[in-house]
């Protein structure tokens, strides 16, 4: 009896929580309007990187994208765009699921906002050859459906 009590007072709980939540679709925000909305307030972001893996080592990058809920934390996040095709998405996804922000003033009922941002990983020095790996994981429209 005492763990019927308990599965009901847990699902009682997830069911209070998932009603709290706001279910409306937000606000689809392209990356370089995303400081109108919210300002990252991260001065680092510790990533989830494994031992090895498939092109770690290569000039690459990860575009993802996710949600920024009222409270300033991420979610529903997912890559969009890994180049070259291998495990920095895993490690780009880890770095979103760590970013936190804070609303601006133009945003001050905290609307929920759908972006994305482009994570680079092993750039090369000259600035051409960055722009160049860069360039490869720029996505010039989401919509809330890509998510």
């Amino acid at each position: 009896m005492r763990a019927l009590v308990l599965v009901a007072a847990v699902m009682g709980s997830s069911f209070a929580v998932a009603q709290s939540m706001d279910q409306t679709p937000p606000k689809v925000i392209a990356s370089e309007q995303l400081d109108k909305y919210w300002i990252m307030t991260n001065t680092s972001v510790d990533a989830d990187v494994p031992n090895y893996g498939r092109n770690m080592n290569q000039p690459g990058c990860a575009t993802v994208s996710f949600v920024v809920e009222k409270n300033g934390t991420t979610s529903t996040i997912k890559v969009q765009r890994v180049v070259p095709e291998g495990d920095l998405g895993k490690v780009a996804k880890s770095v979103a699921a760590g970013l936190r922000f804070e609303a601006t003033v133009l945003n001050a009922g905290k609307d929920r906002v759908f972006s994305w941002l482009i994570f680079p990983f092993n750039l090369p020095a000259d600035p051409a050859a960055r722009t160049a790996v860069m360039k490869q994981c720029q996505i010039e429209k989401l919509d809330w459906k890509d998510h």
